[in-house]
C-alpha cells in the first residue's frame, strides 16, 4: 500500500544536519556548491549553505573521503528519492525520524540514500 505524508522541509534539513554535524562525519566531503543561475550565497539569504542550498535550487557536491564512490550531487530531487528509499529500505530509521527521534545515525543513513540508493558505510 502506498502512503503519501507531507512533511516540513525543516525536519528534513534536521535530517541533514544530523548528517552533517555529526552522523556522516567519518565518510562525507562537500566538493562543491552549485547555486542557482545568477545567484550567490549572499543574494539567496542563505545562512547555512549545507541544509539550505539544496531547497533553493541549487545543489551540493558530495564526496567521500576516499573518492571510492565518486562526487554525487544532492539537490530536492535526491532529497526526495533519499525519503522514499529511507521509508522502503530503512523503516525502522523512518519510523524513528517520523517519531521525532532521528539522531546522528538517522541522519546517516538518510544521506546515503539520497546520493547511493542504500548505506554504503557504516
Amino acid at each position: 500500500m502506498k502512503v503519501t505524508i507531507e512533511v516540513p522541509e525543516q525536519r528534513i534539513q534536521d535530517l541533514l544536519c544530523n548528517a552533517f554535524e555529526g552522523g556522516s562525519n567519518y565518510w562525507y566531503v562537500i566538493n562543491g556548491k552549485n547555486y542557482p543561475e545568477g545567484q550567490t550565497k549572499e543574494s539567496l539569504g542563505i545562512e547555512f549553505e549545507h541544509l539550505e542550498l539544496p531547497f533553493m535550487g541549487g545543489s551540493l557536491v558530495v564526496g567521500d573521503f576516499d573518492g571510492d564512490e565518486g562526487d554525487k550531487v544532492l539537490d530536492l530531487k535526491a532529497i526526495k528519492k533519499g525519503l522514499r528509499i529511507m521509508a522502503n529500505k530503512y523503516p525502522r530509521h523512518f519510523g524513528d525520524w517520523l517519531g521525532e527521534n532521528d539522531d546522528a545515525t538517522t541522519g546517516d543513513v538518510f544521506l546515503q540514500c539520497c546520493l547511493f540508493g542504500e548505506v554504503v558505510y557504516g
